[in-house]
């Protein structure tokens, strides 16, 4: 049986997952953004009130946190970023993040941001956590079709 662990992210795990980060992110960050994996993960580990690595039998297959939108609205925008490991291990994984993501909704009721629409696995696995996605949208420096998510608190 894999071993999982949820561990708080550090530098060493961002210099670890950085050079094996999963196409369809790095796609996703520069439509954006036109930021690449290691700005992405700096800017999101710095800016996060929480923030985890995912671990499987020792190897980090994902970083991944929540960044408040801002004060006044209370909510947050949850962020991921992966490796090709973690569809391999996806069912393990993600049934581990699900308290996670209650302890995040326990801090920001709601959560939302917006995924590539060419993101497909990354949108099961939002789908399987609980997400509500929304029809695409142009969106991000490239315009190109994004969609919204959100999960609310009170929908868990």
């Amino acid at each position: 049986m894999r071993q999982v662990q949820i561990v708080p992210a550090t530098p060493e795990h961002a210099a670890e997952l950085l050079p094996r980060v999963r196409q369809a992110d790095i796609d996703e960050f520069y439509a954006a953004a036109l930021m690449s994996p290691e700005e992405v993960i700096q800017r999101s580990m710095a800016a996060s009130t929480i923030c985890f690595a995912g671990l499987v039998d020792g190897e980090v297959i994902a970083l991944f946190g929540v960044v408040p939108a801002s004060i006044l609205t209370g909510f947050g925008v949850p962020w991921l970023v992966a490796t090709d490991s973690m569809e391999r291990y996806q069912v393990t994984f993600l049934r581990h993040c699900r308290p996670v993501v209650r302890h995040m909704l326990s801090v920001y009721p709601r959560l939302e941001n917006f995924i590539d629409a060419r993101n497909y696995t990354a949108k099961i696995w939002l789908r399987w956590l609980g997400f509500t996605i929304d029809d695409p949208i142009p969106y991000g420096a490239l315009k190109l079709p994004f969609h919204h998510f959100e999960l609310r608190a009170n929908h868990v």
